[in-house]
């Protein structure tokens, strides 16, 4: 875990290097200091496809962004009578550097996983390294899309990846369609440590659906759905008899609504 603690210097040196070195144009290099905010009211918490909360939660995120470098925190506080009723359980940070080449964009980053009002010992807090890469098929907003995760702390080894498509679409005055499909699948050391399943999977379809209506700038919300089903019959039987996975269930919808400022 210390030599993970000592990673995260090292990699936000890194990112600060590539800001103004990769090729950048000078306007974007000297970019004015963008920043945000959103409200994000969910049914229900889900995270890699399992439930971590029986009912209803607030998601906010405040980010502020220079240059395709971003630096953001995002909370979970639950709203539901269940642990921790009134109170943030999570507090994550992370930093990420976008940069387009022709119809890629490549996004790494660096999460950090904090669990406030907690049993420590049950929720240490944890780091992971992320990879974004995107490609534009320059057919009216769509894009093929794959996300890495690797934890680096408490569950060293610990992967996770995704891929799929992805639509962007604007659908009418000052309103955007966003709509996402997504295979996931994660390794042994992964699945053991959080449902547990000691064997590696491909692990659930993942259904998004969001409409951004932009009503006066710079404010904006979005309605949104989202459906996680797993797919592989061991892990389905492990995640109904798990103590630690929430809902124990194979399949899991999330409705929520994100009213959210940028500027």
């Amino acid at each position: 875990m210390e030599r993970a603690k000592k990673t995260f210097p090292l990699f936000l040196l890194v990112l600060l290097t590539l800001g103004p070195a990769s090729g950048l144009g000078q306007e974007e290099r000297s970019g004015a200091l963008t920043y945000g905010a959103e409200f994000d009211f969910n049914s229900r918490y889900i995270w890699r496809s399992f439930a971590w909360s029986e009912g209803a939660v607030w998601q906010p995120t405040a980010w502020l962004s220079r240059s395709g470098l971003t630096f953001s925190v995002w909370g979970n506080f639950v709203l539901n009578r269940e642990p921790n009723y009134r109170r943030f359980n999570e507090v994550d940070f992370r930093l990420s550097y976008k940069k387009e080449w022709g119809a890629f964009t490549v996004e790494p980053a660096f999460n950090i996983y904090s669990y406030p009002n907690q049993d420590k010992a049950e929720n240490p807090m944890t780091g992971e390294l992320e990879l974004q890469i995107t490609y534009d098929l320059g057919l009216g907003g769509l894009s093929l899309e794959t996300a890495h995760f690797l934890d680096l702390w408490e569950n060293k080894g610990g992967y996770v990846g995704e891929v799929g498509i992805q639509l962007e679409q604007e659908a009418g005055a000052n309103l955007i369609l966003n709509a996402a499909a997504r295979l996931t699948f994660a390794n042994a050391k992964f699945n053991f440590y959080y449902v547990p399943l000691d064997k590696g999977a491909v692990s659930a379809f993942i259904l998004e659906l969001g409409l951004t209506y932009t009503f006066s700038a710079p404010f904006y919300i979005r309605p949104h759905f989202e459906w996680n089903s797993l797919l592989d019959g061991d892990l389905k039987a492990a995640v109904a008899s798990s103590s630690w996975v929430s809902s124990g269930k194979s399949s899991l919808l999330n409705f929520g609504v994100t009213v959210g400022v940028e500027y």
